[in-house]
């Protein structure tokens, strides 16, 4: 007779009517009597009389309980105490040769865990100590064997005790549980509590990620059982949640619920994977207010498992010592002690992580301060944000701290001069008490770094968010772009005033009759805007008189006028003064060849200006190509870093004011009337007055 034959004879004494198992195990508020007394089953919220336990003592699920002793067989440390398979199956009690099956039952201390496995398997006989002090009375793992039944006990020490090194405590517990072929989760609470399914969970994750591998091992050497497909290491073991509440109802099929589903979609809320698991059950008791517990409804709950050879076969007992052994060998040594924190830091300080070590922010969240790490913490270095900071070495040992930077040109050389130098001996790194310090092409070959030189003391620093480089002030190609601008806006602020009076006078002098000449309006016919030097003056096709630009953007045929049927530039009260669009002409005649002349010259106007933006292309590709490292690139730049106004591309054409501009100290796009100061920023290599945004005007100068 094998073992689930045997432990299910045992209970059939409990059936009446012929009522099969599977109606004791299902039934929610049904009775079954046992040796004429009444016994709760699984769904039950009734009482249990008070013969139960006796009547449970007297059921003979043992084979003698003075064979059936328990000893010590992985210690606090995980130290084996036997040597051998042989010495295991001798101290078991069975043969070498005796083969079944692994329940092992794990739960918080206090739970009564040995107290369960007594009265499961032994009778209620204290085969495994039990205490009512609050000290724990199992320390490590013991073990015993049912010859009857064929299984091998496992009770451990209880979670969430004192223990000397808890991590080594829990690697001990998920070596049981890798071994076991059926695992008893023992609680004894009125709900289920979190830490039964992040225990389980991170199991599952240990036992796929280490454990199955080995045993995978041993399996293919020793095969644990007859047909290999069903040895240890493919499947994990069945998970038996034993629930025991007092005062609230148990998961239970009759309250229109699935215990196994309801435990399963729990898992999945708490982002716990349980696939290690071959199967997952629950078995609930409500105990009577006497406290007694109806452990007939585990042995059934057992009795199923173990009769169940199609996930897990009996294997030999040797081979169970052998998978300690195997685990211990792989899996031991010291364990970092980590201590208890129900507060720790990271509920209070900042959450910001440097971008190259991933190092928190040692600040307290919502600080107003530059991020900090805490002290002794050191960055690594990266290539891809260049952190490295260097400082004067002469200055350093002095007691100075003086940090310098690769730059162009020193502030001593001017523009041209520096940027000639830069072309011929490469970057500077200039100290403000020492001067220049270094230059990176000072020999014709030969040249080493300035760290070797020993011209600088080097640290690593931290790359908090939102910064892109420590460093990037290779701005040499910057300085070459914004002088080229400085001069042409130089040029076109001094020239566009006689320019524009130039170009009215040459408008006038090939405008038709019916216009208004250029000299004689000073401000916009229609909402009387004053015309500056610089204004453009445009003038209706249609009644000839003067406009600004936002008065005459409408456009629509003027055949009256010599114009043709294709749409020209027509004012407002033009553009709305007849429903057919059509005006009265009440001006004088109009020359067929005073229009033509004005076609001619708006035609030569237009290529110069479409040959001058063709011309201006090629300078935006140059200003990304010379954007320092520490820039935001234009395209990713929707808003000002400041007033949060659109900018750039995104801006509405109707916005004036829509060009990026970049601060010189932190790099963000702002726009022109949050960066209109200037002073010079050293610590970027910008040693003139250069564009500060409003924001780190705030910032002390370095």
């Amino acid at each position: 007779m094998d073992a689930g034959s045997a432990i299910m004879e045992s209970l059939d004494p409990m059936m009446v009517n012929g009522r099969d198992q599977d109606n004791l195990f299902l039934s929610s508020e049904r009775q079954v009597r046992c040796n004429s007394s009444m016994i709760t089953s699984i769904g039950s919220k009734t009482s249990i009389p008070d013969v139960v336990t006796h009547d449970l003592q007297s059921l003979n699920l043992h084979g003698g309980a003075d064979d059936c002793r328990s000893f010590l067989l992985l210690d606090q440390n995980e130290q084996l105490s036997v040597d051998s398979g042989t010495s295991f199956c001798t101290k078991l009690g069975c043969d070498a040769s005796s083969t079944g099956k692994v329940i092992s039952i794990l739960g918080n201390t206090g739970e009564g865990k040995s107290h369960t496995l007594n009265h499961t398997f032994f009778n209620g006989e204290e085969i495994f100590a039990t205490s009512n002090q609050q000290d724990s009375c199992t320390s490590g793992v013991w073990t015993s064997f049912d010859p009857n039944l064929q299984v091998v006990v496992l009770d451990t020490e209880g979670m969430l005790g004192l223990a000397s090194n808890e991590n080594i405590r829990t690697r001990l517990l998920l070596k049981v549980l890798a071994v076991s072929d059926v695992v008893i989760y023992r609680t004894r609470a009125e709900r289920l509590h979190n830490d039964l399914f992040y225990f389980l969970g991170d199991a599952s994750k240990a036992y796929n990620k280490h454990f199955k591998q080995e045993l995978n091992r041993m399996g293919e050497a020793n095969s644990f059982s007859e047909n290999f497909e069903h040895s240890v290491s493919s499947l994990g073991p069945t998970v038996i949640v034993f629930h025991e509440t007092l005062h609230t109802d148990i998961l239970s099929k009759s309250n229109g619920g699935d215990p196994e589903k309801t435990l399963r979609e729990r898992f999945c809320a708490l982002k716990q994977d349980i696939s290690a698991f071959s199967k997952i059950r629950y078995v609930g008791t409500r105990s009577d207010v006497s406290g007694r517990t109806n452990f007939g409804i585990l042995r059934e709950a057992l009795g199923k498992e173990l009769s169940d050879s199609s996930i897990r076969s009996q294997r030999k007992i040797t081979l169970v010592y052998q998978a300690f052994q195997l685990l211990n060998k792989k899996f031991s040594g010291n364990v970092i002690e980590t201590s208890h924190c129900s507060f720790p830091d990271e509920y209070f300080t900042c959450a910001a992580k440097c971008q190259s070590c991933e190092s928190r922010c040692g600040k307290q969240m919502n600080h107003t301060a530059e991020h900090t790490s805490g002290v002794g913490k050191k960055c690594i270095f990266s290539v891809q944000y260049e952190n490295k900071i260097y400082t004067c070495q002469r200055c350093q040992e002095n007691g100075r701290k003086c940090v310098v930077v690769p730059k162009a040109a020193s502030s001593k050389e001017g523009s041209i001069v520096g940027l000639a130098k830069f072309a011929w001996s490469g970057f500077v790194l200039e100290c403000q008490k020492c001067g220049v310090i270094y230059r990176s092409r000072q020999q014709w070959y030969g040249n080493t770094d300035p760290e070797h030189q020993g011209v600088v003391h080097t640290e690593i620093a931290h790359v908090w968010p939102g910064v892109r480089s420590l460093q990037g002030t290779q701005n040499a190609a910057r300085r070459i772009l914004d002088s080229m601008t400085a001069i042409s806006g130089t040029v076109s602020d001094v020239s566009s005033a006689p320019a524009a009076s130039l170009a009215r006078w040459a408008a006038d002098q090939v405008a038709p009759a019916y216009w208004r000449p250029n000299a004689d309006i000073v401000s916009c016919h229609n909402c009387s805007k004053r015309f500056d030097s610089t204004d453009k003056i445009h003038h209706c096709r249609a009644c000839g008189e003067g406009f600004c630009s936002s008065c005459s953007a409408f456009q629509r045929p003027v055949p009256e006028r010599g114009w043709g049927f294709q749409a020209v530039r027509v004012c407002k009260p033009c553009y709305t003064a007849t429903a057919q669009g059509v005006l009265e002409v009440t001006g004088p005649s109009l020359e067929p060849n005073e229009v033509q002349v004005r076609k001619v010259g708006e035609t030569v106007y237009g290529t110069v200006s479409s040959l001058a933006n063709a011309l201006e292309f090629p300078i935006s590709i140059l200003k990304d190509s010379a954007r320092p490292d520490y820039w935001v690139p234009d395209h990713e730049i929707s808003e000002c870093a400041v007033c949060d106004k659109a900018i750039g591309a995104n801006a509405p054409s109707s916005q004036e004011c829509t060009r990026v501009h970049h601060c010189r100290v932190c790099g963000q796009g702002v726009c022109n009337d949050c960066s209109k100061t200037r002073r010079p920023v050293p610590t970027r290599g910008w040693d003139t007055s250069v564009r500060v945004c409003d924001d780190c005007l705030m910032m002390p100068e370095d």
